[in-house]
């Protein structure tokens, strides 16, 4: 679907949307979820980046929604990025959600939860991937 800004300031919002052909030059840029994002689609959102931009991406790898066996861009794109020059991230963790208390203990029960069944699969020679996680979904980060 293409999308036409009639906005004389060429600013717009899009939901749902994942927006392509276009350079977004002089603009602060947000994906959200990117947890639900493929490899590919995560590279075509970035390389969207125009000049005097910058790019926010959030998301939790714990809470991945694609159908089973699809990698989660998210999750690759920590891989592909390592090292690049000006691309920071940030890992969250349980402390800081913003919900109630218990919240908090339940991120950190899956969290040992996670870490036992990754034990168990490496002790029978299955190899799992290490999860980096920035648990609490996306309302209960700090921003």
């Amino acid at each position: 679907m293409c999308i036409q800004v009639a906005a004389e300031d060429s600013l717009y919002v899009t939901d749902h949307f994942l927006v392509t052909h276009n350079t977004l030059n002089d603009a602060f840029i947000i994906l959200d979820e990117a947890q639900n994002t493929t490899p590919e689609q995560m590279k075509m959102f970035l390389t969207r980046l125009g000049f005097g931009s910058k790019i926010v991406v959030t998301g939790d790898v714990t809470q991945v929604d694609l159908p089973g066996g699809t990698t989660s861009g998210l999750r690759a794109v920590r891989d592909i990025l390592e090292g690049v020059e000006d691309v920071h991230f940030s890992q969250l963790s349980s402390s800081d959600v913003v919900r109630h208390r218990l919240v908090s203990d339940i991120v950190d029960a899956y969290a040992r939860w996670d870490a036992e069944r990754e034990s168990q699969q490496q002790g029978q020679g299955v190899h799992a991937v290490p999860g980096r996680t920035a648990h609490g979904g996306r309302a209960s980060r700090r921003r």
